[in-house]
């Protein structure tokens, strides 16, 4: 009961205000976690109690639970450490019981049962490893272009409600609670808000998926792979390019449009 407790509190509430702190988070909630941890925000984590993580450790969408169910219909609880330096990369699993030496690197799509392949190379498939854009690039360039994606994504619902808002259809005052379930069972309301549903889930996905297929082609530009015998393009532009495209269709299913 008290593990199933814990889980549906986290599921309900989330990280809140620690939202950008995840190691604050999970320290308060009773995990061990030294300093320099950068955890991701899709990473999965549960059982704060049984796990031990060292310093400057990264984990990127991974999912890391001492929880895993056992021959008899049981579930089990073993501890997890993970040590200093060590990094595990997206859609990897760490198990119940597992333990990661100093500088272990677990690369993506690949779990703690198969340590053996586990190489410093796979610390460059880490993304909570690499740079963010400068500040200055974000507030100038960035977040100006997502406002703008916000504002035309809610510019029908909005348009709709100043018609409802300055529309003749409801003219009575309130007096009584009596008007105000009148008001709220109005068949022209009612037609408006099955209006704003509809615009919401076809409509505004449409428009947020049409603008950023326009920013992509006008501004971040195609994305080339780097010659083998070349160093990677770190400068801020290169940088903030993928960032952007990643906020402008932070999910899978394009802004909502094949889901």
């Amino acid at each position: 009961l008290r593990w199933w407790m814990v889980n549906q509190l986290q599921e309900l509430l989330g990280a809140g205000i620690f939202e950008k702190n995840l190691s604050m988070y999970y320290r308060l909630l009773g995990a061990k976690i030294g300093a320099g941890v950068k955890i991701s925000k899709d990473t999965k984590v549960s059982e704060f109690d049984l796990l031990f993580i060292g310093s400057d450790v990264a984990m990127d969408s991974a999912t890391v639970r001492p929880f895993a169910m056992d021959t008899r219909g049981c579930f089990t609880l073993r501890k997890i450490q993970i040590g200093e330096g060590s990094c595990v990369c997206a859609k990897s699993v760490i198990a119940g019981g597992a333990t990661l030496l100093e500088g272990t690197c677990v690369g993506p799509l690949s779990s703690s049962h198969e340590l053996c392949d586990a190489r410093p190379e796979n610390r460059t498939n880490c993304r909570a490893l690499r740079a963010a854009p400068p500040l200055w690039l974000k507030m100038l360039c960035g977040w100006p272009i997502l406002l703008l994606q916000r504002a035309l994504t809610l510019a029908p619902v909005v348009g709709l409600m100043v018609q409802m808002a300055t529309s003749d259809w409801y003219v009575e005052f309130f007096t009584s609670i009596q008007d105000g379930v009148e008001y709220i069972a109005t068949p022209e309301r009612m037609g408006y808000l099955f209006g704003f549903i509809i615009l919401h889930r076809t409509v505004c996905p449409c428009l947020a998926l049409a603008y950023a297929i326009l920013v992509k082609r006008c501004i971040i530009g195609t994305f080339k792979p780097t010659p083998k015998d070349e160093e990677p393009n770190v400068s801020s532009w290169q940088v903030f390019r993928p960032w952007l495209l990643g906020r402008l269709i932070p999910d899978p299913h394009l802004r909502g449009v094949a889901k």
